[in-house]
C-alpha cells in the first residue's frame, strides 16, 4: 500500500501551528517568559531590570530595562523566527558567550499572548511601539520612550487554553518567578533587579561590585556569615563561590545554585561533585547549601542541548566533576567548618541562662571552652599534629562530644548493630527498646511491634496542627532571645501568603521592614527549637508540600509536622517512648504518617519462628 493512499497524508504544517509547537518547547510556564526576556535584557547590557507580574504572570508579565534598545527595523525583525544578533556563522554556535542565541523566544512568546514592546536606542530621538496579537503584528508606530526596552506580555496562553490547564496555582507560579530572578541576581550582582507582584514590590536588589553584598541581600547576613569561600586558582577552568557550613545544611536539595559561565543550570554531574566534596560533614538527611560559579572555555561546554538552555553538556565531564569535587573538599578542610554555638547575651548570669534558655547544658559547656578551641584552631591551621590524631580530629571530637554527650555511645551501638535497652522506670509497665535511636521495639500480644519514631510523631503533630488550624489556635511558648531573621524573597513571599495560618500554629512574628522578621514565640508543641531556623524550615517545606497538596491547611500542617517531629537518630528515654506509643494510638490514622509512610510494622511469632527454622 502506498503511503499517499492512506488517510494520514504528510503535509507541511502552517506557520501558525509551527509557532505554537515551538512555543510549547520554549514557553512552559510564565517563569519561562520572564527568563527569556530577562536574558535578553542582560545581553543588551542593562544595568537596571524591572519585572512586574500579575496573577503569577498569566495576566501580565512586563520586563523593562535600560539596555541598548533597538531601532525600528531591528525591533520588527526580532519577532521573525530564528532572527538573532548573538550568532552569525556555524562556528559561533560552539563559542556561545551570551545567554540567548537561538532567536526563538520573542516569536514564541508573541504567538501565545498579547504583546506590546517599547524600545529605543541611545542614538534615536524617538522609540518604537509594536503591538502583536497571537504572533501577528497589528500595529507599529514611533513613540517617545526611555532608552532601553520594555516588553509587556498579557493573557499568556489565551489561544491555547489546554496549556493554561497545566499551570499551577498563582502562589506556585509566582514562586517559580521569584526563584528565577533570585538566580539572575546571584549571577549578576552588578545589575539592579526589582520584582513587583500585583502592584506591590516583592524585592529589589541594588547593584553592587561585591558578590558578598549580593549574597547577604538575597539570603540574609546571618547565612552569608556562615559560608566558606571556595578556594580557587586561575587556569583554563575555574571554580568560585560559597559553601554553607554543615550547620546550615538544608533538609532538601533545592539550595544548590550552579552556574556555568554565569548561566544558571541543572547538572547531576556537578551536583554529585559538590555533595561528594562535603563527604561525611553533612548530617544524615541534610544536603549541600552552596553557590558554585564554574568558568570554562565556551568551546568546551555545549549549551545548545535544550530550547530552555537549562541543561549543558561538557566535553570532559569527568574532568569538570573532579575539579569541582576537589575545590569543594579543599575548601571545607578548615577549622571554619566547626559548628558555632552562640550565647545571645553576655550580661545574663550563667546559672540564669541555663534555666531560661532553650540551649542545652552541653552547648553552654562548649561555649565555656571556646578559648581553648580557638587555640586548637590556630594549631590546626598551622598543620600541627598531636599523637596519632590531628588537632582537627581532637577539636571535632571534643566539639561534637560536648554538643551531644550520647553521640559516641550511640555510634558504637549502631556500628555493632546493637539496640539500646533503657531501664524499666516503673515495674508493671510495658518495656520499650530503641534500635539505632530510630525505631521503638515492644512486645504486643506475643508479637514484635516496631514503630518508626519520626513517622509516628509526625502523624501525632499533623493531626494536632490540623485541629489548631481549623478549630482552636495553638498556644505559644515565648523565646527567651527573639530571633531576627532575614528571609529570602521566596521565603518571605510564602510567609506573606500563609501568615494568618502560621500564626494559628503558635508562631508570633513581627515585621521589621523589608524581608526582615522577628520571631518572638514558637508553637508550644515544639521543644528546644530555634524560632528562626524552625520557621525557615517550614517555609521551605511548604513550597514542596503545595506541589502535591492543594489544601493550604493540610500542606501547612504537613510542613509543620515534618520539621517539629522527633528525628531519626534522636535518643529517647523509657517514658518518652511510652508516651509516643500511647499517643499514636489515639490518632485517627495511626498506621501511616501524613506522607503515606508506615508508622508501625508487626512481626508475628509465626514469622519469627520461620526465620529461626522452628516451623
Amino acid at each position: 500500500m502506498s503511503y499517499t493512499n492512506m488517510e494520514n497524508v504528510i503535509t507541511v504544517l502552517s506557520e501558525d501551528l509551527v509557532d505554537k509547537i515551538a512555543a510549547g518547547e520554549v514557553v512552559e510556564r510564565p517563569a519561562s517568559v520572564v527568563k527569556e526576556l530577562v536574558e535578553n535584557s542582560i545581553d543588551a547590557g542593562a544595568k537596571n531590570i524591572i519585572v512586574e507580574i500579575k496573577n503569577g504572570g498569566v495576566k501580565l508579565i512586563r520586563v523593562a530595562d535600560d539596555g541598548i534598545g533597538m531601532d525600528e527595523e531591528n525591533s520588527v525583525r526580532a519577532f521573525q523566527r530564528h532572527a538573532t544578533s548573538k550568532i552569525k556563522v556555524l562556528d559561533d554556535l560552539f563559542q556561545i558567550s551570551t545567554l540567548g542565541f537561538r532567536g526563538e523566544a520573542l516569536p514564541s512568546i508573541a504567538s501565545v499572548s498579547f504583546l506590546d514592546m517599547l524600545t529605543r536606542t541611545r542614538g534615536d530621538l524617538s522609540g518604537t511601539h509594536i503591538r502583536i496579537e497571537g504572533g501577528i503584528i497589528l500595529d507599529k508606530k514611533p513613540m517617545g520612550v526611555p532608552i532601553g526596552t520594555s516588553v509587556a506580555v498579557r493573557e499568556l496562553f489565551y489561544n491555547v487554553p489546554a496549556r493554561r490547564k497545566f499551570l499551577k496555582t498563582i502562589l506556585t507560579e509566582t514562586r517559580h518567578i521569584i526563584d528565577l530572578i533570585t538566580k539572575f541576581a546571584i549571577a549578576y550582582p552588578e545589575i539592579c533587579f526589582k520584582l513587583d507582584s500585583e502592584e506591590r514590590e516583592l524585592f529589589v536588589f541594588p547593584s553592587t561590585a561585591i558578590i558578598e553584598n549580593r549574597i547577604s541581600e538575597v539570603f540574609g547576613r546571618d547565612k552569608q556569615e556562615k559560608m566558606i569561600k571556595i578556594k580557587s586558582e586561575s587556569g583554563e577552568s575555574t571554580v568560585k563561590g560559597f559553601l554553607g557550613k554543615p550547620e546550615i545544611a538544608p533538609s532538601n536539595r533545592a539550595e544548590l545554585y550552579l552556574f556555568v559561565n554565569r548561566r544558571a543550570i541543572v547538572s547531576r554531574v556537578l551536583y554529585h561533585a559538590v555533595q561528594s566534596g562535603y563527604g561525611e560533614l553533612l548530617p544524615k538527611g541534610r544536603y549541600p547549601w552552596a553557590i558554585a560559579f564554574i568558568q570554562i572555555d565556551p568551546g568546551l561546554v555545549d549549551v545548545n542541548v535544550h530550547p530552555t538552555k537549562n541543561e549543558v553538556r561538557f566535553a570532559d565531564e569527568r574532568g569538570i566533576h573532579d575539579l569541582v569535587h576537589t575545590k569543594v573538599k579543599e575548601s571545607l578542610t578548615s577549622v571554619l567548618t566547626i559548628p558555632e554555638f552562640e550565647i545571645k547575651s553576655a550580661f545574663m548570669p550563667m546559672t540564669s541562662r541555663k534555666k531560661e534558655s532553650s540551649l542545652s547544658e552541653s552547648e553552654y559547656s562548649l561555649e565555656e571552652n571556646r578559648s581553648e578551641e580557638l587555640l586548637l584552631g590556630q594549631e590546626m591551621e598551622a598543620g600541627e599534629k598531636v599523637g596519632e590524631k590531628s588537632t582537627q580530629e581532637r577539636v571535632l571530637t571534643k566539639a561534637f562530644a560536648q554538643a551531644s554527650p550520647g553521640l559516641e555511645e550511640s555510634r558504637k551501638l549502631m556500628e555493632n548493630n546493637e539496640i539500646t535497652a533503657p531501664k524499666v522506670f516503673d515495674s508493671g509497665r510495658t518495656n520499650y527498646w530503641q534500635l539505632a535511636d530510630t525505631y521503638i521495639l515492644s512486645q504486643v500480644k506475643g508479637n514484635l511491634m516496631v514503630l518508626d519514631q519520626h513517622a509516628a510523631h509526625e502523624r501525632i503533630l499533623y493531626e494536632e496542627a490540623l485541629r489548631n488550624l481549623t478549630q482552636k489556635p495553638a498556644s505559644s511558648q515565648q523565646i527567651l532571645f527573639p530571633a531576627v531573621s532575614d528571609l529570602t524573597p521566596g521565603e518571605f513571599y510564602i510567609l506573606e501568603q500563609h501568615k494568618e495560618l502560621i500564626q494559628k500554629l503558635g508562631f508570633e512574628i513581627k515585621h521589621f521592614g523589608g524581608r526582615t522578621v522577628l520571631v518572638t514565640a514558637v508553637p508550644a508543641l515544639t521543644k528546644n527549637r530555634s524560632g528562626e531556623l524552625f520557621l525557615k524550615e517550614i517555609l521551605i517545606q511548604l513550597e514542596t508540600e503545595e506541589k502535591v497538596e492543594k489544601d493550604k491547611v493540610k500542606a501547612l500542617a504537613k510542613s509543620f509536622a515534618c520539621h517539629a517531629a522527633i528525628k531519626a537518630g534522636e535518643r529517647l528515654n523509657q517514658e518518652e517512648m511510652e508516651n509516643l506509643v500511647h499517643q499514636i494510638f489515639t490518632t485517627e490514622e495511626p498506621y501511616s504518617c501524613p506522607h503515606g509512610r508506615p508508622t508501625i510494622i508487626k512481626l508475628t511469632m509465626d514469622e519469627l519462628n520461620r526465620k529461626f527454622g522452628r516451623s
